[in-house]
């Protein structure tokens, strides 16, 4: 891979992560709080009690922190996958196939967990602040008492569960995205390998399918993952299994999946925006 390709990578996952950011967040604190809240409750309840009690900057609590993490993150991940498509790919002439697509996919997952935990341990910890004594005061000073309480390790909290999310579900993500994408192109009678853009209505279904993809194969994980990073303490972390089996002893399979529903709504646009900026920066790029 040039260093020009995984630059234009870089600089359009940057720009990707920052509309999937801002399109998805909303969601994303009510998918939080659902798989986190003591007593089930309901989308529209969670919804209306955000908006009661914190205003609408209620739903944005927490977006400091990803803002720029998810920005950094995605870069990664882009020009991760960038990477391993080239060290996949054989022969220039031939396009990899959508199963090799899936394994640099995996791959680039895992990288992105080291940017992505602790991100996501900031924000989880912001969002499932609600009204009363706030413990952080915003993205910066949660960070510092995580450092205080627990140093690097405390940081990444929760770090396996992300990996194990990342790399499964990023195959399943970048998977679907290209084999949509394939589908588009064979429908307007263009080469698989061929870089031209697709219009944007497939680009946005090819993403918003992607993300639908990402959060579904492994949810439960992603659940145990909250769970574990909203936990304080500067002990080890629970296992993910140790965790999964007290969901499923009190809740059953409905609480592996609480939260699952604003998380699939909130699937297909953040990651339709994601991928047709990507698409539509790289193609500015030149």
């Amino acid at each position: 891979m040039s260093t020009e390709r995984g630059l234009k990578d870089s600089i359009a996952g940057t720009v990707a992560g920052a509309a999937c950011l801002f399109t998805g967040h909303p969601f994303d604190t009510i998918r939080v709080r659902l798989q986190t809240s003591n007593t089930p409750i309901g989308i529209m309840e969670c919804f209306r009690n955000t908006i009661k009690y914190e205003g609408f900057g209620g739903l944005y609590k927490g977006v400091t922190s990803p803002l720029f993490g998810m920005m950094f993150e995605t870069a990664v991940l882009f020009a991760g996958y960038g990477q391993m498509k080239v060290l996949l790919q054989k022969d220039e002439n031939t396009p990899l196939t959508v199963g090799q697509c899936a394994i640099a996919g995996g791959f680039a997952g895992v990288g992105a967990s080291v940017v992505l935990t602790p991100v996501e341990l900031v924000k989880c910890r912001l969002q499932v602040q609600t009204t009363g004594p706030q413990k952080y005061k915003g993205s910066l000073d949660c960070l510092v008492q995580i450092l205080k309480e627990g140093g690097i390790r405390g940081a990444y909290r929760g770090f396996t569960p992300t990996i194990a999310r990342e790399f499964v579900g990023n195959m399943a993500f970048f998977s679907t995205y290209e084999t949509c994408k394939r589908y588009f192109k064979n429908k307007e009678n263009k080469p698989n390998d061929d870089d031209d853009e697709l219009n944007l209505p497939a680009l946005i279904i090819s993403g918003g399918l992607g993300g639908m993809a990402y959060w579904t194969v492994l949810y439960p994980v992603d659940v145990a993952k909250s769970k574990i990073q909203i936990s304080e303490g500067v002990g080890p972390s629970p296992s993910i299994l140790k965790v999964l089996k007290e969901i499923y002893s009190k809740e059953g399979v409905k609480g592996l999946f609480r939260g699952y529903t604003p998380t699939i709504i909130r699937s297909f646009p953040a990651n339709a925006a994601m991928f047709s900026v990507y698409e539509l920066v790289i193609k500015l790029l030149g």
